[in-house]
């Protein structure tokens, strides 16, 4: 069977919180805090790469680069990072294969699908701290193509072949309605706050990004079950911003 065709990223991206306010908005008399933050914010993220903290540690350094250039997510390493979100995944690829399959005028033929922006994943403060620090909580979808197959014996379930791709896409910016700046991260005993993290980007010393990034497409072979969730297959492993990646 050749390989379908499957949509790609749906567009427009999901709608993002307006942050901390404009970049380099701050009239110039009142930077030299957010300057002088700027080093313990990188001090910060130094502090959480040698301890393992290697994601939070890249997204933070991308943040003070101030290029606001993209950053490119794994969702595969992300995934087996966290097996709850692989389980959304499942769930979301899992529902759409299930309504296609469901039709049996799409027997032997590819059928598409591509989801909005409509599920959404916190990683756990404690338990996954070192994305909760670089991510927080991400937008997620899927899309893909699905052939049914016909089922070898009348009443069986029908046999599936799903390509699928997973997206993921959020925000790196900083609640700037915080005034009081009461919502505060402890990184490894240098403490930092939302508005403080969110002035530098409005002192024009660090700038806001996106985080966006599509999985690799992978091939599920088998039925899909009457209810619950398909166990589907996993990417590739990745390194990527670990320290064991080579193009550290």
């Amino acid at each position: 069977m050749m390989t379908p065709q499957i949509p790609g990223m749906p567009m427009p991206l999901p709608p993002t919180d307006p942050g901390a306010g404009g970049y380099n908005s701050q009239p110039w008399y009142s930077r030299a805090d957010d300057i002088a933050f700027a080093k313990v914010a990188l001090a910060a993220a130094l502090a959480a790469d040698a301890k393992g903290l290697t994601h939070a540690s890249a997204h933070m350094r991308h943040y003070l680069s101030n290029t606001g250039n993209d950053l490119e997510l794994d969702p595969d390493q992300i995934e087996q990072d966290d097996p709850k979100l692989k389980q959304l995944v499942d769930q979301i690829v899992s529902e759409a294969a299930r309504g296609i399959a469901s039709d049996a005028g799409n027997y032997d033929k590819a059928v598409q699908f591509q989801l909005p922006w409509d599920w959404d994943h916190t990683f756990d403060r404690d338990d996954k701290r070192d994305w909760f620090l670089a991510i927080g909580s991400v937008h997620v979808t899927a899309c893909g193509a699905v052939t049914v197959h016909k089922p070898d014996t009348e009443g069986a379930q029908p046999r599936v072949s799903v390509y699928f791709q997973s997206h993921l896409f959020d925000r790196y910016n900083w609640d700037g309605t915080n005034k009081d700046d009461t919502k505060k991260t402890d990184i490894l005993g240098i403490e930092v706050g939302d508005v403080q993290l969110g002035g530098l980007h409005t002192a024009g010393v660090a700038k806001e990004f996106n985080m966006i990034g599509s999985s690799v497409i992978k091939l599920y072979e088998g039925v899909v079950p009457t209810s619950g969730s398909i166990s589907l297959p996993t990417g590739p492993e990745s390194r990527k911003n670990t320290h064991t990646d080579p193009t550290r």
